[in-house]
């Protein structure tokens, strides 16, 4: 059986509202339109944090991030969520799609999302074609504040014992997160984890403001790791070099978001030689 691990992305900020003060059955619906579920949440004073069977939702005071994998349908929770609260609350909306590994068995193609986008939001574009392949609509002008994203790491065809053990199933969630040793370059995170049948595995994580989340997709014909962070980068890079050293991929894409005012992902192609410890 295959499954798409490659996630598709959708950040909204809003110009008044308060995201917190809304109610676990928005965002549980909100997900539904995807073709989601959640399956569990964290919180503290600064952001909700809601495990999802397909990935992860993050909601802040005036900010949201929704990531999903899988055949969902992101465009539809975007559809939803600017339905309810109105095209003149929303600031800035960010969608970006990663290339799947068989984009024919997606329910949608980046063309046919950016032209339901632009029947309610007009935003521009931006394509990058090599050895990484991705595509990103936005609308508005992002802002930047403290819990944005930093990197997003995609690493693709993992290989060495530990892969190999989680693609076989046979590793627990206390294996899991063992091996991923989070508590030892972060002390300060409230995780929340989950482990998929046959196999899978998924978490959530928060301190303050800032997040987390690894997904690990383990199918004989896509291995694939995804760690994605609004740390710095200086705090990251060890733990980036752990995951490398563990994972051993056979190629690796780490991406950061460019503060400047085209706001813009940049894509930085690495050795993953150059990334392990």
């Amino acid at each position: 059986m295959f499954y798409e691990g490659t996630e598709k992305r959708l950040q909204i900020t809003l110009q008044h509202s308060n995201l917190l003060q809304f109610p676990d059955s928005f965002w549980q619906e909100m997900v539904r339109q995807a073709g989601a579920l959640i399956l569990s949440k964290i919180e503290n004073a600064q952001v909700k944090a809601y495990l999802l069977s397909e990935s992860s939702l993050f909601v802040w005071k005036n900010k949201l991030l929704l990531i999903t994998c899988g055949n969902t349908h992101l465009v539809k929770a975007a559809q939803f969520f600017q339905k309810e609260l109105g095209k003149e609350n929303i600031h800035s909306l960010l969608f970006h799609r990663h290339q799947p590994h068989q984009p024919d068995l997606q329910a949608t193609n980046f063309t046919q999302d950016v032209s339901i986008l632009n029947s309610h939001l007009q935003g521009s574009t931006k394509h990058w074609r090599g050895k990484y392949q991705g595509d990103l609509f936005l609308f508005g002008e992002a802002s930047h504040g403290p819990a944005d994203t930093k990197q997003i790491l995609m690493c693709h065809g993992l290989s060495g014992s530990f892969a190999n053990s989680l693609q076989a199933g046979t590793v627990s969630t206390k294996q899991i997160e063992c091996a991923l040793a989070l508590p030892e370059f972060f002390p300060q995170l409230h995780i929340d984890q989950f482990t998929f049948t046959p196999k899978g595995y998924s978490l959530n994580a928060v301190s303050e403001e800032h997040y987390l989340t690894v997904h690990i997709t383990p199918e004989t014909l896509s291995t694939y790791f995804s760690l994605e962070s609004s740390f710095d980068n200086q705090l990251m890079q060890p733990f980036i070099g752990h995951l490398s050293t563990l994972f051993r991929p056979s190629q690796s894409h780490l991406m950061s978001f460019n503060a400047s005012a085209e706001n813009c992902l940049q894509v930085t192609l690495s050795d993953p030689d150059e990334l392990r410890l």
